[in-house]
């Protein structure tokens, strides 16, 4: 992978022929006479100036360099302002910068000239280093270049990771006299059948595809690094999650969230019945009966004091999971609209009645579930079930179960266990093998749904209108004797409306996550 990008200047960066060829064709009329059209002259263009005085003349080195001085006679004053960036050079920098290139400069331009460049261009704070000759005219060669560039940024143990990027032969010829990797641009003033004759790794015909070449190969190597499958990615995770006892004590301690916020609240109650009926003058036997009484609203205010406690792990959980970016442990959002929410609703108030009778036939007696349920149902207000069982216990459960126990244990199993083992915990959490059973089947369904629409309003929904349902149903029920036969019709209805909506979900919603 190429974390190191060397640039080359003229006709990489900026197309600077005119002041190039301009500059040229007034040091071969003053030192030798030769009139020449500055578009006859565009192989000056790349590499070093001297030598190729040197082959254009035939004259020797001391007349090139004459030749460079007369040239740079111009160039200062007005060469070098007769250049421009090729579009889309500053955002390309930008981008690499933030994908985290180091980017430097390699030209056989004088390395004061380099900087001045890039400075009148508002770039050169993109580079961390600028390289180039020097005025003598010594250190003009791109391999020569290009090696310091790799010693100034200590690559020389890792140089599979640099590239130089150019468009000229003379470029890639450096670059694999080097050791390093090589990307010709035919958009320069190399031609592509140049290029194809030194064999670069690569060649781009754009900005947009250098940008792409580039960074896409970072990204695609980021994202195999980060792969669940990859020994790298495993490490990650591992590193991300901490060790064993620190995993099982975050699927454990939201059960003990729950479970220490309710009795504390309820010894709390107690102990304020029994003040208030020693303060009135009652008696204190009467404490328990007092409290059962009461029990739906303390369970209601409980699972007020959970929801807040929860939602604050909740949402650090998931600003972990996007810091961390492990792909498969952020779930996508789904569409959630009303249709998706009838349907929900649909799914699971057939569900649950069919579960219902089918548990009911189990030959299990649960005489305490029985009469605790008998209890709730007929002592509380109707309008405190709806608000307790109906909405605050679901909203607090799912929180808990769903939320954190399910997503925590979908983040180091997968789905399928996440959903199993959060439904038993679910299940044993009722108390009773009755609700137990039922919890955690339903539990499951929860979990799916949530996987399903990539968000926790999904199961808050499907288990608020489980809960809804079943309060009302027992309110009705406590009121009037509803006849068998009518009531089979209402469960076969549930049956075919709870599998359409199944069927509707399945094929006509997108699937964004495992279900």
């Amino acid at each position: 992978m190429w974390n190191t990008v060397l640039f080359d200047l003229d006709g990489t960066l900026t197309d600077s022929a005119p002041g190039i060829t301009r500059c040229v064709q007034y040091a071969l009329e003053k030192e030798f006479g030769i009139i020449r059209k500055p578009e006859e002259l565009i192989e000056f263009v790349g590499p070093p100036l001297r030598e190729q005085f040197m082959i254009y003349t035939g004259c020797d080195e001391a007349a090139g360099q004459r030749a460079v001085e007369r040239y740079r006679e111009r160039y200062r004053s007005v060469g070098i302002f007769e250049n421009s960036l090729y579009e889309g050079i500053p955002e390309l920098l930008g981008q690499l910068k933030d994908e985290g290139f180091t980017i430097a400069l390699s030209s056989s331009k004088p390395v004061e000239f380099c900087r001045q460049v890039l400075e009148a261009f508002g770039i050169a704070q993109y580079f961390d280093v600028i390289c180039g000759s020097d005025m003598a005219g010594r250190h003009t060669g791109k391999a020569e270049i290009a090696e310091d560039v790799v010693r100034r940024l200590g690559m020389d143990g890792r140089r599979n990771e640099v590239v130089l990027v150019g468009d000229r032969k003379y470029d890639i010829q450096g670059a694999r006299q080097c050791g390093i990797g090589s990307i010709g641009v035919s958009y320069g003033y190399g031609s592509r059948e140049e290029l194809e004759d030194v064999w670069p790794d690569c060649i781009v015909d754009s900005v947009t595809e250098l940008r792409n070449v580039l960074i896409g190969q970072v990204r695609a190597e980021r994202e195999a690094i980060r792969s669940p499958k990859s020994p790298a990615g495993k490490a990650l995770r591992r590193a991300a999650d901490g060790n064993p006892a620190f995993m099982i004590w975050r699927l454990l301690y939201p059960v003990l969230l729950h479970y220490g916020l309710t009795n504390v609240i309820a010894i709390s109650a107690y102990m304020l019945i029994l003040f208030y009926l020693l303060a009135t003058g009652g008696r204190t036997a009467d404490v328990a009966n007092v409290y059962a009484a009461q029990a739906v609203l303390i369970t209601g205010i409980a699972d007020a004091a959970v929801i807040p406690a929860a939602w604050f792990f909740f949402r650090a959980d998931e600003l972990r999971r996007k810091a961390n970016a492990f792909a498969e442990r952020i779930l996508n959002r789904n569409v959630l609209g009303v249709t998706e929410a009838l349907r929900i609703i649909g799914l699971v108030i057939g569900f649950s009645c069919i579960l219902n009778i089918l548990i009911s036939y189990i030959p299990i007696q649960d005489e305490t579930y029985q009469g605790l349920a008998e209890q709730m149902f007929t002592k509380t207000p109707f309008i405190i079930q709806i608000i307790v069982i109906g909405i605050l216990a679901p909203f607090a459960e799912e929180l808990i179960f769903r939320a954190l126990i399910f997503r925590r244990m979908r983040d180091y199993a997968g789905f399928v266990f996440a959903a199993v083992s959060s439904g038993l915990f679910f299940g044993i959490y009722h108390g009773n093998i009755t609700q137990g059973i039922f919890a955690f089947i339903m539990g499951m369904l929860f979990a799916a749904v949530y996987e399903h629409y990539g968000t926790l309003w999904a199961s808050i929904i499907a288990h608020i209108s489980n809960n809804l349902f079943a309060t009302i149903e027992n309110y009705l029920f406590s009121k009037i004797d509803v006849p068998d036969v009518p009531y089979m019709i209402f469960l076969g209805i549930a049956f075919a409306v709870s599998v359409l909506c199944f069927v509707r979900i399945l094929t006509r919603e997108d699937r964004v996550n495992v279900v």
